[in-house]
């Protein structure tokens, strides 16, 4: 029986051990200990979400290393230390993934600059002090 297809298999019996065998990965074991509070929250969290303890760490810890390779990667390369294809070397992401990221941080270094002077504009009205507002403007592009 075909598990994908649930079809019957006629003729060669090693026809379903290459299928078997082309599912196959090789995996890594790696043991986590838990003390008994945290394993009751990754239970609880793993009811929720009806998936198992395996399949959620597992999840996690892949979605948490890619963030943290983006992360390094948009810093060595704001702070100049690398080119954008070094980082793709090191890292195993590719060049327009590491780009997406830098350019998520830029914006977003833009709208607190934004957000930041805009307060200030704010508190300078308030206190009829224009000079506040003036010093923040050549704080900020210094």
């Amino acid at each position: 029986m075909d598990p994908v297809r649930g079809e019957s298999h006629s003729g060669d019996p090693t026809e379903r051990g290459k299928i078997m065998k082309r599912e196959k990965r090789e995996k890594t074991t790696v043991t986590v200990r838990l003390t008994d509070e945290e394993d009751q929250v990754l239970s609880r969290v793993c009811v929720l979400k009806k998936t198992s303890k395996t399949g959620y760490l597992t999840r996690l810890a892949k979605e948490q290393a890619k963030r943290e390779l983006l992360n390094f990667a948009a810093e060595e390369y704001l702070a100049g230390r690398a080119s954008l294809s070094e980082l793709a070397k090191k890292t195993g992401l590719d060049v327009p993934t590491i780009m997406d990221e830098i350019a998520s941080i830029k914006g977003e270094d833009k709208r607190a600059v934004e957000a930041f002077l805009s307060a200030v504009e704010t508190l300078s009205k308030l206190n009829n002090d224009p000079e506040l507002y003036n010093l923040a403007v050549n704080a900020v592009t210094e």
